[in-house]
This record gives structure tokens, C-alpha cells and sequence, in this order.
């Protein structure tokens, strides 16, 4: 295989694979085997006739597991997946270096298994451990992995893996413990596949059905499967045994784990209504462990509080996302076309006050990346340009036809209409920015309605992707805001899957492939600030703050204290804080 990577990049990937996160891996060398994080077997820690369980706590519901399951990681959901589902790699105990999971380790240059080849593409080739076995007992292989590639890629299906999938060309596997990765070009992240970017499928449970929906060409016969909810089967520590899609899930330890047999016996996931629910159920002691982005900023702060005086608990506090607002960008769904002018969307913008936001204890977003982000350099202040200023937003207005009537609402000058607005979010801990923003934009003259999509709402993809005017969510932290700007938008042909505002525009693709294939420090920094560039001039999306994540277990729980190398999957695609869920104990 001929390696043409270029000496400047070949040191940089011995630094360490993610080449966006430069200044905190850079010391960092792949490891040569297994995780130092990883015992060779785990004691079961059972007494006799003594059943471990321990719940843990999330907000908003989840209608299937795996691929098919929600998009959104607000709310805690995606946080827990280590729980019952695995990707090839993950993160260390207390850093976020990469290590291998399902992998041996990672892929790197000096031992060959990452290359750049004459025709432009990145080969990318991963050793799988010996002796991994679905919760089935049934051999996991390359195979499987080549089999997920076929299902994940295929556009007919509504499952969430496209963005990555679609900087691959093709996969092999040679032999049941080689799974190669061939990328159309260089991609930063093409060592460190986390289930988020490459969901495993075993094949033995979904091949059939699969054939069928290719001979068929009806997704049905892969989609209403009961694999996805009452019959999923995976990787983890913890099996599936009961699935209700409003109340949560159940798992039972699985004996045949490939790390050892978990020291938990029972693993409950509940699913709140809102933080408030489970805030009280927190504090009566029925919750275990909560996720991150389960409780908003205020219920969090007030939790680790009372927990640090008392000792009933350990709550730690990590950088989250950067909750945003995302106008519907599909002219038949959007309640007022002004809001499709970037223009219009700068001076609605300048009538919200980000300072304020400091008061929930948040930090303002003037940026599309936080502070601490590797490439926070390349996009720091791009938002200034958009202070707080009422009276210049009003003029913005006006200057686009819009003036205040004797009620003080705006009218549009060619026919008289009113400037009525709506804001959306999903039940869960930003339910109260909505309030916030709408009542910054009532003051300049809009009219607005609020609106919280239930639990149940959450699972209809087609209603999701339709809300009129705009939707406030959160990026998860790190690049994953770019998943906003990323088509496909969301329609009945992707079964609404896809991008839920209906954004989709090729200049926004052109800038967001550099920046995923380039792969020194230097390029990537300059492919970031260029799309800084185009997110300050277009509006596609709006940032208000960056957030803090709450996530803690309550006393006699041992779970979390990893916490300090874990993250959001949507933050990276490997290593979530549920990773060595394992290990977790109740003592």
C-alpha cells in the first residue's frame, strides 16, 4: 500500500488522531494495545440472593433504539448509549485521548493502518478485539461492520449516520478481525468512529430484512422490525429487556461482556416528562445517576448545592453545548418569509440580549464555537457585529418594510400584514429560553407564539421538521453545530431524516468538506474561520449562549468519576459518559 502523506501531516497524526482537538492531544501518542481503563475481568460484585439496580435519570423520550432512535442528544439520552450499545473506539478514564473500544487501538500511521493513497483517498484500518460477541452470544466480526456500512449508507432508510458515511467510498473486510475504511479524501475523525458515526449492525438480526427492503424497495421491512425497540440487541455491558417509549428502558447485565461481567445486575433508564419531575425524584433518592443535559442550569446549580452540603450526592459540572436558534428555512413551513432574509434574521439577533444570559449563569455566545474549542481562535467575536441594540434592530426592520402600527406592532409596508413570529423546543431544560427570547423580540414589535413539543410529538419526524417560524435546540458543544448547516434537508424522501430545518445549501457543504478533510492544525484553522465567515454573513443558525452540563449520582453510587474524559456524543463522535458503565457500582 503506498503511503503518500506528507512528513508535516505523518507527525501530526503520531500526535494523535483528532487533529482538531490539537493542544489537548498533541502530547498524546495512540496507544499500542488495550486501554488502561479496561480490567482483563470483572468481579461480578454480587452477594448472594442480593439484585444490584441502578436507574438513571433523563428527560424526553426515546421511540426506538440505535439508528433508529432520536437525533437529538438533549435531554440525556445519547449520553447513556454506552449503557447497551458500543463504536469502535472511545475515550480514556480521565482524558478525552482516544482508545480503542471495540477496536484494539487506534488506527495510526507508523504501523500502516492509516494512509493516504496516490488516487487522494484516506485508508483507514481497524483491528477488532478478539472474543467480542453480540448480547446474543452470536460472534461479532469485521463482517458485521462492512454489513453497517451498506445498511447506515443507504439513503432509503431513516437512519441517523449520514454525515460521516458520506465522506466514505467504500469498506472491506478481509478477514473476520480487519475492517478497512476507504474515504473519499482526507478526514480528521476517520480513526476514531464512535457508534454516533458508524452505528455496528448485526447482520445475523437485520441481513434478512435488509435483503427484503432491497428486493422490495419498502423500508418497512427494515423499519418496523421489533429490533429496534423490544428486540435490540448490541455490544454493551447491558441488554435490553423491556423498551416503553414514554417511561424508559430496561437492561440486565450481560454475561458474556467482553470486559468482564458488568457489577450492576439491572440498569433502569427513565424518562421524565422535564427536569422538574426528575429533580424531585432526585432529591426523594429514586433516581441513581442523571445525564447530562438532563437538568437545565438552575435546577443543576441548585442540586450541587444541596448535595455539597449534605453529602447525599456528587454532582460535576463539565462544558455542555451552545443552545441556538434555527429558523425553518422551507418557505411553505415558515410562518414569515422575513425570516429567510439574513438580514431580517441579523437585526432579530440584535434585539436579544445576550449578556443576560449570564444571569442562569451561561456564558453569551458571540460565536459558533465556545471558548476552550481548539478552534475557537478561528471564530472568536465573529458574532459582534450583532450587539445588543434595540432601537438599530427596529431600524433594520424598517428599513425592510416593516413599521410599528398604533399598537406598536410591526406591519409590512407592501400589505399591511403583522410581523407574527413562533418559536419551538422539545420538552426538556431549554424550555425557558423560549420565554426569554420571545419576550426580547416582542419588544421591538414582533408578535410571538411559544411552543413545547411534547414527549410524544418528539418522535414524529415529520412534525418536527415542520415548525413554523423557529426552533431553539442545542448543538451538543464542539463542531456538531455544523450538523445544522449539513444537508439533507429533512423530507417524506428521507423519511425525515436529515436536516430539521430544511437548511441545505452547497456553498455551506463546500466549506464544512474542507474543514473535515483537512488534516494539519493550520488548514483545519483556516477552513473554520472561513465558515465563521459565512455563519456571521448568512444567519443560518443564531447562537445565544454556551451551556453548562450537569451530571452527578446520588450517594453509595459509584458511576461518573470518569466524567472528566467523557462528553456528549454530539461534543465527539466516541467516548460518552456512560463508557465504563461496566464498572459502574451500587454500594
Amino acid at each position: 500500500m503506498v503511503d503518500v502523506l506528507p512528513p508535516a501531516i505523518r507527525a501530526a497524526l503520531r500526535a494523535g488522531w483528532t487533529l482538531g482537538l490539537v493542544a489537548s492531544l498533541a502530547a498524546c501518542t495512540p496507544p499500542a494495545g488495550p486501554s488502561t481503563q479496561q480490567a482483563p475481568s470483572q468481579q461480578q460484585g454480587e452477594r448472594p440472593g442480593v439484585i444490584k439496580t441502578l436507574t438513571i435519570g433523563i428527560t424526553g423520550a426515546a421511540p426506538a433504539m440505535g439508528v433508529m432512535g432520536p437525533t437529538n442528544t438533549n435531554g440525556g439520552w445519547h449520553s447513556v448509549g454506552d449503557v447497551h450499545s458500543h463504536g469502535l473506539t472511545t475515550t480514556d478514564t480521565n482524558s478525552r485521548r482516544p482508545v480503542g473500544r471495540l477496536a484494539e487501538n487506534i488506527p495510526n500511521v507508523d504501523d500502516g493502518s492509516v494512509s493516504l493513497l496516490p488516487d487522494g483517498r484516506m485508508r483507514v484500518a481497524y483491528t477488532l478485539r478478539p472474543g467480542i460477541t453480540w448480547q446474543d452470544g452470536v460472534p461479532f466480526t469485521a463482517q458485521d461492520l462492512a454489513f453497517s456500512y451498506r445498511f447506515n449508507s443507504d439513503k432509503g432508510l431513516p437512519t441517523s449516520q449520514q454525515r460521516v458515511i458520506n465522506l466514505m467510498d467504500s469498506v472491506e473486510a478481509p478477514d473476520t478481525r480487519t475492517f478497512v475504511v476507504y474515504y473519499r479524501g482526507a478526514y480528521y475523525l476517520g480513526g476514531v468512529l464512535g457508534f454516533r458515526e458508524l452505528w455496528p449492525q448485526p447482520q445475523h438480526l437485520l441481513g434478512e430484512a435488509y435483503d427484503r427492503y432491497v428486493t422490495t424497495g419498502n423500508p418497512d421491512e427494515v423499519v418496523a422490525l421489533p429490533y429496534w425497540t423490544s428486540a435490540y440487541v448490541h455490544l454493551g455491558p447491558f441488554r435490553l429487556t423491556s423498551f416503553d417509549p414514554a417511561d424508559g428502558t430496561e437492561h440486565r447485565a450481560y454475561d458474556g461482556y467482553f470486559l468482564g461481567r458488568p457489577k450492576v445486575d439491572i440498569v433502569r433508564i427513565r424518562a421524565f416528562a422535564n427536569d422538574n419531575v426528575l429533580y424531585s425524584n432526585l432529591l426523594a433518592g429514586a433516581i441513581d445517576v442523571f445525564a447530562d443535559t438532563a437538568l437545565g442550569p438552575e435546577l443543576g446549580t441548585q442540586l450541587k448545592q444541596r448535595w455539597d452540603e449534605s453529602g447525599d450526592g456528587k454532582v460535576h459540572v463539565r462544558p455542555g453545548g451552545t443552545p441556538f436558534l434555527s429558523p425553518q428555512m422551507r418557505p411553505a413551513s415558515q410562518i414569515e418569509a422575513a425570516n429567510l432574509d439574513p438580514r431580517a434574521r441579523g437585526a432579530l439577533l440584535m434585539a436579544i440580549d445576550h449578556e443576560a444570559f449570564t444571569q442562569q449563569g451561561q456564558l453569551p455566545a458571540w460565536s459558533m464555537l465556545p471558548p476552550g474549542d481548539p478552534m475557537y481562535d478561528a471564530v472568536k467575536d465573529g458574532l459582534r457585529r450583532y450587539p445588543y441594540d434595540p432601537e438599530r434592530a427596529k431600524a433594520l426592520l424598517r428599513d425592510l418594510g416593516w413599521s410599528p402600527g398604533s399598537d406598536g406592532v410591526l406591519r409590512n409596508a407592501s400589505d399591511g400584514r403583522r410581523f407574527r413570529n413562533a418559536i419551538w423546543v422539545v420538552v426538556g431544560n431549554l424550555v425557558q429560553d423560549v420565554s426569554v427570547v420571545a419576550d426580547y423580540w416582542r419588544r421591538i414589535g414582533l408578535e410571538v407564539d411559544e411552543y413545547t413539543i411534547s414527549a410524544a410529538q418528539t418522535r414524529d419526524g415529520e412534525f418536527r421538521a415542520s415548525y413554523p417560524g423557529w426552533e431553539i435546540s442545542s448543538s451538543g458543544g464542539g463542531d456538531s453545530i455544523l450538523g445544522r448547516l449539513e444537508g439533507p434537508a429533512a423530507s417524506a424522501a428521507t423519511r425525515w431524516v436529515g436536516n430539521r430545518g430544511g437548511y441545505d445549501d452547497p456553498r455551506a457543504e463546500a466549506l464544512i468538506t474542507r474543514y473535515y478533510t483537512s488534516l494539519s492544525e493550520r488548514e483545519q484553522f483556516a477552513a473554520m474561520a472561513a465558515l465563521s465567515d459565512f455563519v456571521v454573513s448568512e444567519l443560518p443558525l443564531l447562537p445565544l449562549y454556551y451551556q453548562l452540563d450537569f451530571l452527578g449520582s446520588r450517594k453509595g453510587i459509584r458511576a461518573l468519576d470518569d466524567s472528566e474524559g467523557g462528553a456528549q456524543p454530539s461534543v465527539r463522535p466516541f467516548g460518552t459518559y456512560s463508557r465504563n458503565a461496566h464498572l459502574w457500582d451500587v454500594l
